[in-house]
């Protein structure tokens, strides 16, 4: 059987910085408050993050460990995720690192039990992981181009649900957050086996969460703004990026919203 490690790391936190220019003092102690109150939240949560080798994925890991959270990073390339251990550790942060290819099943079964050794659970879910299908017109893609699109993105989402799902139950109040995309929905030229495989995912995940209301965990999605990673210069080639968000903002508004729903 193939050995799947998972490598922690571990050291100090830091206090998050809170700028209070033009504010009162009465208006920053109260925003301070409030604020510091949220994102203690995330302290010491286990947080499994896919997709964190690069992009949106990657700041998302990286702003959640300076909250004091426990980063589980996941991604195929283990020369990316070692590259974030170091920022995290940088900060002061923890975090273990699972590079994992999630089509491998198997592979995948042995890091959901490995995670259970170590950790007895996982807090939060965030799904970042995507694979953006080229531009092709319908009439030329071959069917054994087309499951491999649907299972990159949407078999996979199943996958991570039944992986992990058994291990958020045993947190209290856990969640599984899923990275949106319908930005390319109203572009319907060339883009449709991407946009069919980003639908089917918001089909399950939606199944997922009306099934799971009531016992939780609660189930959330979260749609970045535009930005320039990988993903979106394979659909939108030639797309001036000054137009665009950056990672580092939107995985900061996602922390944001992330931290008012513990």
């Amino acid at each position: 059987m193939s050995q799947i490690n998972l490598v922690a790391h571990q050291s100090g936190l830091v206090q998050p910085m809170i700028s209070f220019s033009r504010m009162s003092v009465k208006d920053w102690f109260s925003h301070y408050m409030n604020t510091s109150k949220k994102l203690n939240r995330l302290k010491n949560k286990i947080i499994l993050v896919t997709g964190a080798s690069r992009g949106f994925g990657y700041q998302a890991a990286l702003q959640l460990a300076t909250k004091g959270a426990h980063i589980i990073a996941c991604a195929r390339t283990s020369g990316a995720l070692e590259e974030l251990s170091e920022k995290i550790l940088a900060i002061k942060g923890r975090v273990t690192v699972a590079p994992l290819d999630l089509c491998k099943e198997k592979d995948f079964q042995i890091v959901a039990r490995s995670i259970y050794e170590k950790f007895g659970k996982i807090d939060i879910l965030i799904h970042s992981a995507s694979f953006a299908v080229p531009m092709t017109p319908i009439q030329t893609i071959q069917k054994s181009e087309l499951t491999k699109f649907f299972q990159a993105n949407t078999f996979i989402t199943q996958s991570v649900i039944q992986m992990i799902h058994p291990l958020l139950k045993m947190s209290k109040d856990s969640i599984a957050l899923f990275i949106q995309d319908t930005t390319n929905t109203k572009n319907k030229k060339y883009l449709g086996i991407y946009n069919a495989t980003r639908m089917a995912s918001r089909e399950i995940i939606a199944a997922y969460a009306a099934e799971r209301k009531r016992l939780g965990p609660i189930i959330l999605t979260f749609e970045p703004k535009p930005m320039p990673t990988k993903t979106r210069q394979v659909l939108f080639p030639g797309e001036d990026k000054k137009k665009l968000s950056t990672c580092q903002i939107e995985a900061a508004r996602m922390v944001s919203f992330l931290s008012t729903q513990l």
